[in-house]
């Protein structure tokens, strides 16, 4: 089973956003294009940018590596 890791964003208004995936929803959503934020104060949706996504990339081997995975 995958774990979930939670992210912290903002959005491009400035609002704090917090998201939430396993690595498989991650890539998944990575490969169909569908990974999107979306704030609800502003009402903006948005990718992420290349280096948030390597950043989480690099979270989730960080927690594999810590699962002994």
């Amino acid at each position: 089973m995958s774990s979930r890791l939670d992210f912290d964003t903002v959005c491009p208004n400035g609002h704090n956003l917090s998201a939430g995936f396993s690595q498989e929803e991650f890539e998944d959503a990575l490969k169909s294009g569908t990974l999107e934020f979306h704030c609800n104060t502003c009402d903006t949706s948005w990718s992420p940018s290349s280096e948030e996504i390597a950043q989480f990339r690099k979270l989730f081997s960080e927690s594999a590596n810590e699962r002994g995975q």
